[in-house]
């Protein structure tokens, strides 16, 4: 999408292999998406493991065993829609801005796939799977004489008919005119709300990779040591779960065939256990927690999260919360240190909370901290819970963080 139309409209598909070997605890890899020469790129892969330095820690490849279903993860109206229908709900989200006075749209997309994917090795695993996806997003601009301001928002789901294409469009039109007519503020130190798209970008860049057992392994995370510790609020807990019900990770098995599991990362606060793949898994004598995850074909596996899943009990924390700043997306997330999970981002659409109540727009915010001081200070959540992929959260709340206006 552009501004109001429909500028490109396409349908494509995407087909291939991956081949990894393993010669002498070495790892070779090689791709192709030419199905006759599936037996070069094994050739190939070969190659690349031989030229490689032994490994004696390497010991297995997943077996074949059990693996569990996973319910919600196709749907048929996915499977059978035209680019026609495509357009109709592209056009909806569209529809959706414009419906808020004074603003438009500027640049947006709509998106529906389907995948199917099968995992075979020598070690007797043959597993497959059948998934549909489907996303829309929108950016608007708001302009009220000299005044301007934009916003973003987005959905996905694994159902066409589980996303409000329009309230896509609303959401983003209202959130850019509300943040109309800014007011500056003092550097202080504040109470936070992180609404779910801020809370999930900052995690992801700051706080999952330190949970990696590669990383901990290689000692790249800050938690290396903490099994069993209290890192976080007493009332907070993560789960990464391959097994959620229309989860946009979720699946019978991880990509290179270990079965899908529910892995409790932090319980009431304590750090309970590291995200596994096969190799890293044999390294410390436990099981994979099935997080090798690999973006396509021509990607090798990689430990990364499922669906990673924030809970604490939910209270209506804006009323409960006196004076403070919400905030509703980050930009620069992605400069933060990873291992020390250090972070300086700019807060965009963000507003003051003045008795318990939304106040005004914020003119410039940049907020400062560390992901696990920001862990235990965590003060509250709402109950406006949103699944954004890889990331399920409600509204955070976080006490005493420094903020730059």
């Amino acid at each position: 999408m552009k501004k109001d139309t429909i500028e490109v409209a396409k349908e494509s598909s995407t087909e291939g292999i991956g081949v990894r070997a393993i010669v002498n605890g070495a790892i070779g890899y090689a791709s192709t998406n030419n199905p006759g020469k599936i037996a070069d790129a094994a050739k190939l892969s070969v190659k690349s493991a031989k030229i490689r330095p032994a490994n004696k820690r390497w010991k297995s490849l997943p077996s074949h065993t059990h693996y569990p279903a996973v319910k919600g993860l196709y749907d048929k109206n996915i499977e059978h829609v035209t680019v026609e229908t495509c357009i109709e709900h592209a056009l909806e989200i569209i529809r959706g801005a414009t419906s808020i006075p004074d603003t438009a749209p500027t640049s947006g997309g709509f998106t529906c796939a389907v995948a199917s994917q099968q995992i075979i090795n020598s070690s007797n695993v043959n597993v497959s799977e059948h998934t549909t996806a489907t996303s829309g997003y929108i950016e608007t601009i708001s302009k009220k004489g000299e005044q301007s301001s934009t916003a973003y928002d987005f959905d996905i789901s694994r159902h066409i008919n589980k996303i409000n294409f329009y309230e896509i469009g609303k959401q983003a039109a209202r959130l850019s005119k509300q943040s109309l007519h800014p007011v500056a503020i003092k550097p202080s130190t504040q109470t936070i709300l992180l609404q779910p798209i801020a809370i999930s970008d900052l995690i992801e860049h700051t706080l999952i990779p330190s949970f990696s057992a590669e990383n901990v392994q290689k000692k790249r995370s800050s938690l290396e040591g903490k099994l069993h510790t209290r890192i976080a609020s007493e009332h907070l807990t993560i789960i990464d779960d391959g097994l959620l019900q229309e989860g946009l990770n979720s699946s019978t098995a991880d990509d290179e065939g270990s079965p899908s599991k529910t892995t409790k990362i932090i319980r009431n606060g304590t750090l309970h256990s590291y995200l596994y793949d096969k190799y890293t898994a044999d390294q410390d004598n436990v099981n994979s927690t099935g997080n090798a995850v690999r973006h396509s074909y021509n990607h090798t596996p990689s430990i990364s999260t499922r669906n990673f899943i924030i809970e604490h009990p939910a209270s209506d924390i804006i009323t409960e919360t006196k004076t403070g700043i919400i905030i509703n997306n980050l930009i620069g997330a992605h400069t933060a240190n990873p291992i020390t999970g250090d972070f300086s981002v700019e807060a965009r659409n963000a507003f003051t909370i003045n008795k318990g109540s939304v106040d005004k727009p914020i003119k410039s915010l940049m907020i400062a901290g560390n992901i696990f001081e920001l862990l235990k200070n965590i003060s509250g959540a709402d109950d406006d819970i949103r699944n954004l992929g890889n990331i399920i959260t409600p509204t955070i709340r976080v006490d005493n963080v420094r903020v730059i206006g």
